[in-house]
């Protein structure tokens, strides 16, 4: 079994625009938990990000292992903003792999929404898998 190297400082200072996921899976915030599930099940992704209906303003994320809390209710009745256990969060597209592992190192922080203006609209996701992928892969 070998074992994993630390990154490398230049994977570290690679841009966040450089690996994230482009678009984000998202749903408006009137949509049902099972709209949610069918989401996450059909994208393979762990979260959907929530958006407000009427400007798109994101709200949270509603994630897979936050959808089991839900699971003695009817989904088809429950509002997906009802679900939603975490806040966005954003980090800018120049900022670097290694303040993204900062950020996503902070309690409770999974996602990051990639947009050059706080509140503006993302242009992708970063989450640690990703994260994983850039700093591990040889």
């Amino acid at each position: 079994m070998s074992a994993v190297s630390t990154p490398s400082p230049e994977r570290l200072a690679t841009p966040v625009g450089e690996f994230m996921r482009p678009g984000v899976i998202s749903l408006p915030e009137h949509a049902t938990l099972l709209e949610a599930k069918r989401a996450i099940v059909r994208h393979r992704v762990h979260a959907v990000l929530i958006v407000g209906a009427t400007d798109g303003r994101p709200l949270g994320w509603v994630s897979d292992d936050g959808l089991l809390a839900w699971l003695e209710k009817d989904l088809a009745t429950v509002p997906a903003s009802h679900a939603i256990t975490e806040p966005a969060r954003y980090i800018e597209p120049d900022a670097t792999a290694h303040d993204a592992v900062a950020a996503l190192a902070a309690s409770g922080v999974t996602h990051l929404l990639v947009s050059p203006i706080a509140g503006g609209a993302p242009h992708g996701v970063i989450a640690a898998l990703d994260l994983l992928d850039l700093l591990t892969h040889p």
